[in-house]
C-alpha cells in the first residue's frame, strides 16, 4: 500500500510538471524590465567613484573630488552651453606612485560624442578642456561649444617648477608607464564611466583623441594600443618616437653648449634672412615663404651665404657682433640640420633620427617677451646657451634633454648631461634601449 501510494504520487509530480511546462506561456509572467537609470545630475557627481575593476590597466580606484555647473557663457566662436565641470584623481596602484588628475567637461545639450585632449612637453599639468584642439579654427566652435563631452588628464603627474619640463616623475616606474601611455587608457575608461552615469546612456556614438607634440604622440599610442576604444584621432605634429627624439635634441645640446657656438636671436635673424632671399623663389614664386625645405637644404650653406651684399660668415670665421655669424654658429646650425645616428641596440628599432629644418626656420628671431614670437624663442633655442647647471633659459630641449638624462636614464641629479654621448652612450646603452620601448611609436602606420 506504502507503494502504491508513492507511486501515485511521483505520478502526479510528474503531471503537475509536464502542465506547467506545457502552459508555460499562459501562466508565468514575463521577466520585470530593468528600470531605466537615472542621469545623475552634476552635483550628484561630486563623490563619485569607479572601482580599479572597472579601468583597463591597474589602478585602486577613481574619484570625483569637485562637480561644477557651468552657466553657458562666451559668444559667436567662444560660445560654450552649460555644462558640468568635473574634477577627479585616479588612485595609481603603487601607492608611493602620484595620483592621474583628470578632468571631464559634461554639456547639459549632449552631442553623444567625446573628445580627449592630449598634453604637451613632460605633462604634469591637465589641458583645458573646455578650450580649442591644437591649431583648431578659431572661427568655429571649440568641441565642448559643439556639444562633445571633453576630457584629459596629466598623463598621471604633477610637475614642479620646470613645468612641461619637469622629468621628476621618471623616479617612480609607475608613473612613468603612465606618461608613456598607460593614463590614457585609465582616464578614458574613467571618463567614460563617468559620462555613463551621468547621461544615463551606453557607451559613446563617437570617441575621439586629438592632440599636439606630446600630445600627438599620444594620439598614436591610444589608437595603436587601443583601437577598439577610439573612433579616430587627430596627431598634431607629434613627438614621434620620443627616446630617439631626445637624444637627437641632446646632440644639438652638446653642439649649441660649445665655446662660442650659441647664436642669439640677432644672429638668428640673419639666418632666417638669408635663408629666405636664397631659397623663396624655389618653389617658383617669391612670396616671403619657403615652399621647397627639401631643395633649400641641399642649396643653403651659410659658409658661402651672402645677406644684402654682405657674407653671412664673420670674416675669417671668428665672431665680430651681431652682423654675422662665426664658424662654431655656422657649425652648430650644420649639425642641428643632420640626422643623428644612433651607433648602439635600441630596442624600439630606431637607428637614427633625421635633422632638424634650420634653413628658413625661425628659431627665435625676437627677444620679444610676450606675444607668438615670445613662444617661437621659448621652444627653439631660447636666450641663453646650454651649460651646467642648465639654465631655465637655455633651448627648451636643452632643459628637457638635461631633466630626461638625469631622472630617468642615470638617476644622478649630479650627473653633467652635456657628458652623455647621444649616438654612442656607452654604459647608459642599455638603459636608454629600454626606455625607447616605453617612448618611441610604432613608425609603420
Amino acid at each position: 500500500m506504502i507503494g502504491t501510494q508513492r507511486g501515485a504520487l511521483a505520478l502526479l509530480g510528474c503531471a503537475v510538471t509536464a502542465l506547467l511546462a506545457a502552459c508555460a506561456g499562459r501562466l508565468t509572467t514575463a521577466p520585470a524590465k530593468p528600470a531605466a537609470a537615472t542621469p545623475l545630475g552634476c552635483q550628484q557627481l561630486s563623490g563619485w567613484t569607479v572601482e580599479a575593476s572597472a579601468i583597463g590597466l591597474p589602478t585602486s580606484g577613481a574619484a570625483v573630488t569637485e562637480a561644477v555647473l557651468v552657466t553657458a557663457n562666451g559668444s559667436g566662436a567662444a560660445a560654450v552651453g552649460e555644462h558640468c565641470l568635473v574634477s577627479g584623481h585616479i588612485a595609481p596602484a603603487d601607492r608611493s606612485a602620484p595620483d592621474i588628475r583628470f578632468r571631464v567637461a559634461l554639456p547639459t545639450a549632449w552631442n553623444a560624442k567625446v573628445v580627449m585632449f592630449g598634453g604637451g612637453g613632460f605633462n604634469g599639468t591637465i589641458p583645458n578642456v573646455v578650450g580649442n584642439v591644437p591649431n583648431g579654427p578659431t572661427d568655429q566652435l571649440t568641441p565642448l561649444g559643439r556639444g562633445y563631452a571633453t576630457f584629459a588628464s596629466d598623463s598621471g603627474h604633477q610637475a614642479g617648477a620646470l613645468d612641461t619640463q619637469d622629468a621628476s616623475f621618471n623616479r617612480n616606474d609607475e608613473a612613468a608607464r603612465n606618461y608613456s601611455g598607460d593614463a590614457l587608457k585609465k582616464t578614458r575608461d574613467v571618463a567614460v564611466a563617468l559620462i555613463r552615469a551621468r547621461y544615463a546612456a551606453g557607451a559613446p556614438s563617437k570617441t575621439y583623441f586629438v592632440g599636439g607634440s606630446t600630445g600627438g604622440r599620444e594620439a598614436l599610442v591610444a589608437i595603436q594600443r587601443w583601437p577598439a576604444d577610439w573612433d579616430g584621432a587627430i596627431a598634431w605634429y607629434p613627438a614621434l618616437n620620443d627616446a630617439a627624439l631626445l637624444l637627437s635634441g641632446h646632440r644639438t645640446t652638446i653642439a649649441l653648449s660649445q665655446p662660442g657656438a650659441y647664436p642669439n636671436a640677432a644672429k638668428r635673424k640673419l639666418v632666417y634672412q638669408a635663408a629666405l632671399a636664397a631659397c623663396d623663389a624655389l618653389d617658383g614664386v617669391a612670396d616671403g615663404l619657403i615652399s621647397n625645405p627639401v631643395q633649400c637644404n641641399a642649396r643653403f650653406n651659410p659658409s658661402t651665404a651672402m645677406l644684402n651684399g654682405a657674407a653671412l660668415r664673420c670674416a675669417g670665421g671668428v665672431d665680430r657682433g651681431d652682423s654675422c655669424l662665426s664658424d662654431p654658429q655656422i657649425n652648430a646650425l650644420k649639425l642641428m640640420d643632420s640626422a643623428t645616428r644612433f651607433n648602439f641596440f635600441m630596442a624600439s628599432g630606431e637607428t637614427q633620427y633625421p635633422g632638424y629644418n634650420v634653413w628658413g626656420a625661425d628659431l627665435g628671431i625676437s627677444t620679444s617677451a610676450t606675444g607668438l614670437e615670445w613662444v617661437v624663442s621659448f621652444l627653439n633655442l631660447g636666450s641663453s646657451a646650454p651649460a651646467m647647471p642648465m639654465p631655465a633659459t637655455a633651448p627648451y630641449i636643452s632643459v628637457v634633454t638635461d631633466q630626461w638624462i638625469k631622472h630617468a636614464v642615470t638617476g644622478d641629479l649630479a650627473f653633467n648631461s652635456l657628458l652623455l654621448d647621444p649616438e654612442n652612450p656607452g654604459p647608459w646603452a642599455g638603459r636608454i634601449s629600454a626606455l625607447s620601448t616605453l617612448l618611441d611609436t610604432r613608425s609603420d602606420i
